[in-house]
């Protein structure tokens, strides 16, 4: 399976909310690195699919996701970046919001190895 369809498969079961599901072709290694300003909210970077699995069931219980959508995938063989757009409302508030992200992924044998996002941290700091 190509580079582009194993991060295609990871977003459409994410998607869906099936976490656990859109991990699946992650290595048991992965790292992977929210890149932010240090005090921003959900900053997160780590090693292991069980810990990229707690921070993103964490942020599942914050906040409702209405829509997940890749706007733009660029393939570059083991080296994937997409446009993620998101609507999300805080679970706590209600409050919702529409963000964009930046994801960067590396694929090698057919496993998601390193995933890196950009996100606009004064929009999420907005909602915190």
């Amino acid at each position: 399976m190509r580079g582009v369809d194993v991060v295609k498969n990871l977003y459409d079961a994410y998607a869906k909310r099936d976490i656990e599901g859109a991990l699946v072709d992650c290595a048991d290694d992965i790292v992977f690195r929210w890149v932010a300003e240090p005090q921003a909210p959900f900053i997160a970077a780590g090693n292991g699919k069980q810990e990229f699995l707690a921070r993103l069931m964490a942020l599942d219980s914050d906040f409702e996701y209405r829509s997940f959508v890749p706007v733009d995938i660029i393939d570059g063989g083991d080296r994937i970046a997409a446009q993620v757009e998101i609507h999300l409302t805080r679970k706590t508030t209600g409050q919702e919001l529409v963000m964009r992200t930046a994801d960067f992924w590396t694929v090698r044998d057919g496993k998601i190895v390193e995933m890196v996002e950009y996100y606009d941290t004064a929009l999420a700091a907005s909602v915190i």
